[in-house]
């Protein structure tokens, strides 16, 4: 196991903290069952843009999270059956936070977790990269839910992001966020990040 990514990698910008995670280490223990994932999609939300909870500085007891300074978790319901887990970021008091939309097993023994978890007695889909291809499929892979909200990022609390390489910018996409047309013209905004499969 490598250290964990300090306070101080997260206490940056949304959309520099969504690039940087790209290629990063997700992990979880949760019932004793440590799994990574390697991400692989991120999107930025910012209080300055419609697409965030934060919008215009709104504060809730909901997303009260966000406005803490970067490094911690900020997990939330939607659709009345998913849960979606973002890491904040930037400085205390500035509503921002980074969405991880995507992510795959890092070993075959963190594949038996996920399809474990995700498909029960089903057989997975042959592509492991669909394993994990969306947010609400990335937090029940990891048994993520609302007991590890606004945590600190620490093994201590049992979800935390380690290092890995950069990933080249010639494997990166930017593109528009995805199911927020209600953000209007802020919905066009390249503030989703993508990692290529080459």
């Amino acid at each position: 196991m490598t250290a964990p990514l300090p306070p101080s990698f997260f206490q940056r910008d949304a959309l520099t903290v969504a690039r940087a995670l790209l290629g990063k280490i997700l992990v979880s223990r949760m019932s004793g069952v440590e799994v990574r994932v390697r991400l692989t999609e991120t999107e930025a939300y910012h209080q300055s843009e419609r697409g965030s909870h934060t919008y215009g500085g709104r504060r809730t007891v909901r997303t009260e999270p966000m406005f803490a300074a970067g490094g911690i978790s900020y997990v939330y319901f939607v659709y009345g059956m998913h849960w979606q887990f973002n890491v904040v970021t930037g400085e205390p008091d500035v509503g921002e936070a980074v969405l991880l939309r995507a992510g795959v097993p890092l070993t075959d023994a963190d594949a038996r977790a996920v399809a474990q978890r995700r498909f029960g007695e089903k057989s997975p889909p042959r592509e492991v990269a669909k394993w994990c291809n969306g947010p609400a499929k990335l937090t029940q892979a990891l048994a993520l839910d609302k007991s590890v909200n606004a945590l600190a990022l620490t093994p201590e609390h049992g979800v935390w992001l380690e290092d890995a390489p950069d990933v080249d910018e010639s494997q990166v996409a930017r593109l528009p966020r995805v199911g927020i047309a209600y953000a209007k013209e802020d919905a066009a905004l390249p503030w989703r990040f993508l990692m290529s499969r080459d």
